[in-house]
């Protein structure tokens, strides 16, 4: 890993100070840490995008981990769905919330003296239909991993023992809506409760897709599939007090609810 490591470190080094887009995934605390490491905690300056659109269950993992690194986490409150351009859940969606996000973000890094905001996009990220990057670089967001393939990014938070290095990926709760559907507040808090739920039995790296009022499509990984069919009946149970009256199980598929969304 000193390849990749020795290299990330040369990126980082000419920033002197750098505030990170801090979502507590394994990309933004991979830099984070090498930012820390590279440029000292003082210089490093978190900031976290809170909305209804973040899981609060990872809300909370990204202020654990900044708590543990040391490092100083900032939240900046949004509310994307004041966006129309967002709430109408078209093929942009995720341009429209990303600039408004970033706009915020940066502004935050600049009143408190760090002009350079970062973000965790790396290389694996250019083969996907990713309209948010677009909003990224209209805005000047800096991508230190932008080289870094996935795997890299992985190998080099084991080493570092960060705790999320074989984390899945995550995306936001609006990726769990079909393109097309207006988003709204409380279809979204229905997701989240249906994946805390879900999460609860001990599931990871699945989705709660809302496919329908009344319809949930549950989305496991190959190894967890075979046990999702055997328990159908209890996942039904699961989350029909929150309206789902059919439950579908079906292999997980990144995207496979909104190209837009990279979920």
């Amino acid at each position: 890993m000193s390849f990749w490591r020795t290299k990330l470190e040369a990126e980082l080094r000419p920033y002197g100070k750098l505030a990170v887009a801090f979502s507590g995934g394994c990309d933004s605390t991979l830099l984070a840490e090498a930012a820390r490491r590279v440029l000292g905690g003082g210089n490093v300056l978190l900031l976290l995008a809170d909305s209804v659109l973040l899981p609060r269950r990872e809300a909370e993992q990204a202020r654990t981990l900044a708590a543990a690194a040391g490092l100083r986490l900032e939240t900046v409150p949004l509310d994307p769905l004041a966006d129309e351009a967002v709430r109408a859940n078209g093929p942009l969606r995720c341009y429209y919330c990303k600039k408004r996000i970033f706009t915020a973000l940066g502004e935050r890094a600049r009143s408190l003296g760090f002009a350079v905001l970062a973000d965790g996009a790396n290389f694996d990220d250019r083969g996907d239909y990713r309209p948010g990057a677009k909003a990224a670089d209209e805005l000047g967001v800096a991508h230190p991993l932008r080289e870094l393939p996935k795997q890299a990014i992985r190998d080099l938070a084991r080493e570092w023992k960060l705790p999320v290095w074989n984390l899945p990926a995550a995306a936001c709760l609006a990726s769990r809506i079909p393109a097309g559907t207006p988003l709204d507040r409380e279809a979204l808090a229905t997701v989240e409760a249906g994946e805390n739920a879900v999460a609860a039995r001990g599931y990871t790296g699945f989705r709660v897709r809302r496919i329908g009022p009344e319809t949930a499509r549950l989305e496991f990984r190959a190894d967890d599939l075979e046990r999702a069919e055997a328990e159908r009946g209890s996942l039904e149970t699961l989350l029909a007090p929150l309206g789902f009256e059919t439950v579908e199980i079906a292999l997980y598929r990144t995207g496979s609810m909104n190209r837009a969304s990279g979920a």
